[in-house]
């Protein structure tokens, strides 16, 4: 066990690592301490595989005809899968900061991915708890 301080030392710096990379958006995709957008509409999802994540891409549009969405603010969902017996299973979570205001009328394009490996076992994965936010 004389590499016990090793590890330790490198289980404590990776932890350290992760939980500070990003510091301006909460980790938790789904949280409902937040003040969820309602003023937009999501359009043309399209869904697609990487060789390390699943993947979508869409346009946001700001709905209202007076107000803008200031920076910042967030676009998340959640990724699932079906096995074959009809059971869905969440994967995981993906959330992008806009760092962009967006004006009444105008649209974004995003694109949210979830890093997975082997996501070629996910053929038949989907997104649900789309939504935009602001903390």
């Amino acid at each position: 066990m004389k590499n016990k301080p090793y590890l330790i030392f490198l289980s404590m710096s990776m932890m350290i690592f992760y939980s500070g990379c990003d510091e301006s958006s909460s980790s938790i995709t789904g949280s409902e301490n937040v003040n969820e957008i309602t003023n937009v509409t999501f359009l043309n999802i399209v869904t697609s595989i990487t060789e390390n994540s699943l993947k979508a891409t869409g346009v946001i549009k700001n709905n209202s005809q007076s107000l803008s969405i200031s920076a910042p603010w967030y676009i998340e969902c959640q990724f699932y899968y079906n096995d074959s017996l009809g059971n869905t299973f969440l994967i995981g979570g993906a959330s992008e900061r806009v760092n962009n205001t967006l004006l009444p009328g105008i649209s974004l394009q995003w694109t949210l991915s979830y890093g997975i490996e082997n996501p070629e076992a996910f053929q038949n994965f989907a997104i649900n708890d789309l939504r935009a936010y602001k903390n």
